[in-house]
């Protein structure tokens, strides 16, 4: 006879509701698709009430039982592990552990400053870093704990300033990249339409689009559609290193942050030429649970990682021959 409700199946019940279906929980957190509607089914039955509705799809509705206890179970659950890494931090002598989440494009210079910076802090902390597709997918490994800072757009944490220390790093801009070889006279023909601009320099009818959620890919596919609306997506990629890869070879133009560019070998750069598009741009912040800013080692390593993005990577982020995309429309 159930008694009680346990932490296990409030945080299966979470991870349920966070990714959206019970197979993507599975593959979240290790245990089978069975295993997981078994927890759920016990839940229910102790409280009573039906918490969720799945769908043909297999994606999962709330009921107004399952909004209250989702609820409950984040704030219940966020209050565990702040326990712990307090007790942690303050009874025994577990190094720092830093779980850094970053998208693809920031794997690079920023994760390699990361780590020697949460050294430098605590020399026998533990460093790892994970990485998810887009913004959206490090918001889902925070909320999950399975990180405990994100470097993420903003936009992506609209609804969890409550819970997480929000950090500003630095304004990324997107930047239209071009093969080298094409000359200014060239961009700028083909930006009024030119069909010799297109034939001489193929590259130009060509553009890398991002698949797998990428949120500024609706704003690229809308700049192509009204500079170069003759220009189509013969390529696709899940990150924009692989549209960096085939820009540099000649192939094609794309978009891509400039936050990639700090990141990239100087013989792939020397192929490239970047135009910042200032009006496609994001917010790139750090997110860490608020409790942890109690403890010394993880505030001074959010102050410095800061630091650092302020004065140094917002200035490695601009290419030697770097230009705004307005200077090729006079």
């Amino acid at each position: 006879m159930l008694n009680r409700v346990t932490l296990k199946q409030l945080e299966i019940f979470r991870s349920v509701v966070v990714s959206g279906s019970i197979t993507k929980a599975a593959r979240r957190t290790g245990l089978s698709q069975p295993s997981i509607s078994q927890q759920l089914a016990k839940l229910e039955e102790f409280l009573g009430a039906q918490l969720i509705h799945r769908n043909r799809s297999g994606q999962v509705d709330l009921t107004a039982a399952g909004e209250f206890w989702f609820k409950s179970a984040s704030d219940l659950l966020w209050r565990y592990d702040a326990a712990i890494e307090s007790h942690a931090a303050r009874f025994s002598e577990d190094a720092a552990q830093v779980r850094l989440g970053t998208t693809p494009t920031l794997r690079g210079r920023f994760v390699g400053t990361a780590a020697r910076i949460t050294l430098d802090v605590d020399p026998n902390a533990r460093f790892e870093q994970v990485w998810g597709l887009n913004s959206g997918e490090i918001v889902e490994r925070l909320r999950m704990h399975q990180l405990n800072f994100a470097l993420v757009n903003k936009t992506s944490l609209e609804q969890e300033h409550t819970s997480y220390k929000i950090t500003p790093m630095f304004r990324d801009t997107i930047a239209w990249v071009v093969p080298a070889e094409i000359p200014t006279d060239a961009l700028r023909a083909a930006l009024k339409g030119d069909a010799e601009a297109f034939q001489t320099y193929p590259a130009l009818g060509r553009y890398v689009a991002l698949f797998g959620d990428a949120p500024l890919q609706p704003g690229s596919d809308d700049w192509y559609r009204h500079y170069l609306p003759t220009a189509s997506t013969v390529f696709g990629g899940m990150t924009y290193s692989v549209a960096v890869d085939l820009t540099s070879e000649g192939l094609s133009t794309a978009h891509c942050p400039l936050s990639l560019y700090p990141n990239l070998p100087q013989s792939q750069v020397r192929k490239l030429r970047w135009f910042g598009i200032e009006w496609l741009s994001r917010e790139v912040v750090m997110a860490m649970p608020k409790h942890l800013m109690s403890i010394p080692a993880y505030a001074e390593i959010l102050g410095r990682l800061q630091s650092f993005a302020e004065e140094d990577y917002a200035l490695e982020m601009v290419p030697d021959n770097y230009q705004p995309f307005t200077d090729l429309l006079d």
